[in-house]
């Protein structure tokens, strides 16, 4: 016959038991995350070079690249596919803002002539002009539920035209003024770097829906990844705003100078900035972390379109950039 245990140590071994189960092991640490790699930007080795100079704005539709000069006035149109100027267009020297592509056209707006000139996608040809006030502080126009959207004085307004009719068919006044706008979501979204906010807008019947606290000077807008992007001037951070709640979720610190205008764009898996200070930063929007930081001069001017990142490299080049040849670029080693 075994022996029994004791009643004293029946009681000891019991309260050990749930001593233990009392209390659940520590849990091990989030490690950090790595910093950002720092590469200088000569490291990127581009699929093609264009020769297009100045102050470059970029548009896309189905089958070409659009890019902007606006010093020139003119608007060269890119075939993806060979990575050749198919032809420039003339589309004056008043040039402003950012350029967009609906309608089956492009929209280069004409800040002296409150105006945007309509390009033929099909033809390459001016065809029309469409009258718009415009604010040359702007910096983008927008287009969305068959209307363009544009911010139409310094006080921020924002006029709804419509294309067809050629007129302004509405006017929205936020709270603080407007500098850009972007359509994604089902909204439209407006931010002010003077007021500190984001608002959301209903396409539909013109009426603000929020206006979100953003106390970085939120300056430029992308929609994507089902996040809004904007990049703040007074900081030079990124915040994500999730349109569902119309909150902020997090502010990334991006850890290097932007300059005053950088434009910031989604696509590819990848949040890109690019700035004068700093010509190209990507973020990962699965972890909200910025993974790599291309150092040198910088010009202040990208577009995510047709399966590649378009940047403009120098003040009289653009690069077409294959993304994933950007993610595996690394700082070349020390000799």
């Amino acid at each position: 016959m075994s022996a029994r245990p004791s009643p004293i140590l029946a009681c000891l071994f019991a309260a050990f038991a749930s001593t233990s189960e009392a209390q659940p092991p520590p849990a091990t640490p989030t490690p950090k995350p790595p910093p950002p790699l720092r590469i200088p930007f000569s490291s990127l080795v581009p699929e093609a070079t264009l020769a297009i100079s100045g102050t470059r704005d970029f548009a896309a539709t189905d089958d070409a690249l659009w890019i902007g000069s606006r010093e020139a006035g003119t608007v060269s149109r890119i075939d993806p596919q060979t990575n050749k100027i198919v032809q420039s267009i003339p589309a004056g020297k008043g040039a402003c803002i950012g350029m967009a592509a609906d309608f089956g056209s492009v929209l280069v707006p004409q800040c002296a002539q409150n105006a945007i000139v309509r390009i033929d996608a099909k033809t390459n040809a001016s065809t029309e002009v469409l009258p718009a006030p415009l604010s040359s502080s702007a910096r983008s126009i927008a287009t969305g539920v068959g209307s363009v959207w544009v911010i139409s004085d310094a006080k921020g307004t924002i006029s709804r035209v419509d294309p067809v009719e050629k007129t302004v068919v509405a006017l929205i006044d936020l709270p603080s003024a407007a500098t850009a706008l972007a359509y994604g979501a089902d909204a439209l979204w407006a931010a002010s770097v003077k007021g500190n906010s984001v608002s959301r807008i209903n396409p539909y019947n013109n009426l603000i829906v929020e206006t979100i606290a953003a106390p970085n000077g939120p300056l430029d807008l992308a929609v994507g990844g089902g996040a809004v992007w904007s990049w703040n001037q007074a900081d030079g951070s990124v915040t994500r705003i999730d349109p569902k709640t119309n909150t902020i979720t997090t502010t990334i610190k991006i850890g290097a100078p932007m300059g005053a205008d950088a434009r910031i764009a989604f696509g590819l898996g990848s949040v890109w900035v690019a700035g004068t200070g700093t010509p190209l930063v990507r973020i990962d929007p699965r972890t909200n972390q910025v993974v790599q930081i291309f150092t040198g001069a910088g010009t202040a001017s990208l577009a995510v379109a047709h399966g590649a990142l378009w940047i403009a490299a120098s003040p009289t080049t653009v690069w077409r950039l294959d993304p994933k040849r950007v993610e595996a670029t690394r700082a070349p080693a020390a000799r």
